[in-house]
């Protein structure tokens, strides 16, 4: 165990190294919070604003295009291969999709993954009967300020952001549920 005290008794180099990564480490966790910011700051950046277009290649082949859906109702999800939560999220968005689908609700999975196979992988586990893309130039997820998946986005049939949530609770699931079937009523 290293503690402050045998850290001011180790040799100059071994100081100097460790004051060097935690320097590093503070860095990096600031400008990270900076770049990122949280889920507050994502929810006044996106919310009431219009959602911003993207085409991503589609994980079943194809393209999948935001602009494609103008006129439906469409939750567009965040998520990738190594997140915990993202399976159930998946699952979450399937039961969505096949509920509220001939209503005019549009499903978009967004995978964040670096591994397109790995994201493709976890799309034919969960089943999903909806399509999701594969971010690899890495810019859709900026261009929401995504800070964390899962991330959830609900755009109306304006093409306006009305709600953005990141990991979702039973209430968060119910909230969502009302606001879809609201937006779908318009």
């Amino acid at each position: 165990m290293c503690t402050l005290s045998r850290l001011a008794t180790a040799a100059p180099t071994v100081r100097a190294a460790l004051s060097s990564f935690l320097l590093v480490a503070t860095l990096v966790s600031a400008l990270s919070g900076a770049a990122f910011g949280s889920e507050r700051e994502t929810r006044t950046a996106l919310i009431g604003h219009g959602a911003p277009d993207f085409t991503l290649r589609a994980l079943s082949g194809g393209a999948v295009r935001l602009s494609d859906h103008v006129g439906d109702v469409v939750v567009v999800g965040f998520w990738t291969s190594w997140c915990g939560t993202c399976r159930a999220e998946l699952q979450r968005l399937e039961r969505l999709h096949a509920t509220y689908h001939s209503a005019g609700l549009a499903v978009i999975g967004v995978s964040l993954d670096d591994d397109e196979a790995k994201a493709a992988e976890l799309v034919s586990a969960v089943k999903t009967s909806f399509r999701s893309g594969f971010d690899a130039a890495k810019t859709c997820g900026p261009s929401f300020h995504v800070n964390g998946v899962p991330l959830t986005v609900l755009i109306d049939r304006g093409g306006v952001v009305r709600y953005v949530h990141g990991e979702i609770s039973r209430q968060d699931e119910l909230d969502l549920v009302d606001e879809i079937r609201r937006l779908l009523d318009e």
